[in-house]
């Protein structure tokens, strides 16, 4: 099975639940990994419930990014 790994390090493989931040040119944006799509390169994130002015902002609650927009801040439960 293709997995997705952080920076290319084989010990920090994505998976659901992981914190991330969404990198959009100099605007950093909290999420959490909802699904992981390998063969697109591509992620489900959630931005619902992180922070509650970003949940007044931003009207959708979720998005699919490429891999690479995406840091990795702390694993999961």
């Amino acid at each position: 099975m293709k997995q997705l790994f952080y920076c290319g390090d084989q010990e920090y493989p994505a998976e659901p639940y992981d914190s991330v931040e969404i990198c959009a040119a100099d605007v950093r944006f909290p999420a959490v990994v909802k699904k992981l799509h390998p063969k697109s390169r591509e992620v489900t994130v959630s931005f619902e419930g992180i922070d509650p002015v970003l949940d007044m902002i931003i009207l959708r609650k979720s998005a699919r990014v490429p891999f690479d927009a995406v840091e990795f801040v702390e694993r999961g439960w």
